[in-house]
This record gives structure tokens, C-alpha cells and sequence, in this order.
């Protein structure tokens, strides 16, 4: 079975990881962990999509090392775990992956903003919830962490 667990490493993204890491170990899953980079545009104001593996120069070494800690922490709870980071726009790119990996199920972090916002600026988590093919772990994050 394949858990893709959207991360932004925010404080809050703990509470995400832990919920995460035990639907993994109750589920005898593999884990894709996968940080949506700022997507960085161009004069026409398109996205650029890439991976930090291929050398992207859109993720920082801050997003790396974060990446790298978070993959080692899940491999210290023996489950097998592995990271991803990918510039683009967030909800595209983890419903892409997604379906490119053919995950059982994604576990994501939901903010919380409220109606207003969420009509204005729309809602990732919401997104994912409505257009996934497989079924979608909503996980409550406080916004001060």
C-alpha cells in the first residue's frame, strides 16, 4: 500500500506526520512524503513544474534538510519512507503525483481558514478532496503550530 502525505513543514506539520505515520504502520504502508515547492513562474506568468531531484534550482536547501529529517524521523519508526520535493501549484501537483505513483490513499494538512478565506484565496485540502481517485485523510493543523 502507498500513503503520499503532503507536507509543507510548517510547525503544525508534526501533528500531519504523526497521523501519518501511524495510518502507516496500521496500514503496512510505504510512504511518499511530498513538499510542494513555490513554483517559480515565467514572463508570462505560467507555472514551471520540476523536481528537486532533477536539480530544480526553485527548492531551497531549507525545503532539502527539512525533507531529509522528516524522511529519517519515519525511518527511525521502521516504515519505509522516501521525499519529494516538487515546484508547482499545490493541488495539481500532489493530485498528479498521486496518480503517478497509483496511492492508495493521500493524508494532507488542513489549515483551518474559514469560509471567507477559502472562497477567496480556495482551499488545497478541499481541492484534493474533490478531485482524488483514491481516498483523502484531511488532518486538522492549528495555524500557530
Amino acid at each position: 500500500m502507498k500513503l503520499l502525505v503532503a507536507t509543507d513543514f510548517s510547525p503544525s506539520s508534526k501533528e500531519l506526520l504523526r497521523v501519518a505515520s501511524d495510518l502507516a504502520q496500521g496500514l503496512a504502508a510505504d510512504i511518499v512524503l511530498l513538499h510542494v515547492a513555490q513554483a517559480k513562474t515565467d514572463l508570462i506568468g505560467e507555472h514551471k513544474k520540476g523536481s528537486a531531484h532533477d536539480g530544480d534550482p526553485s527548492c531551497d536547501k531549507q525545503e532539502v534538510r527539512l525533507m531529509e529529517k522528516a524522511t529519517q524521523a519515519l525511518d527511525e519508526r521502521d516504515l519505509s519512507a522516501s521525499g519529494e520535493i516538487v515546484a508547482g501549484p499545490c493541488a495539481d501537483v500532489i493530485l498528479a503525483r498521486a496518480e503517478e505513483l497509483d496511492a492508495d490513499m493521500i493524508v494532507v494538512g488542513s489549515h483551518g481558514f474559514g469560509a471567507v478565506l477559502r472562497v477567496l484565496l480556495g482551499s488545497v485540502s478541499a481541492e484534493i478532496l474533490k478531485k482524488a481517485r483514491c481516498p483523502v485523510v484531511v488532518v486538522p493543523t492549528s495555524k500557530s503550530g
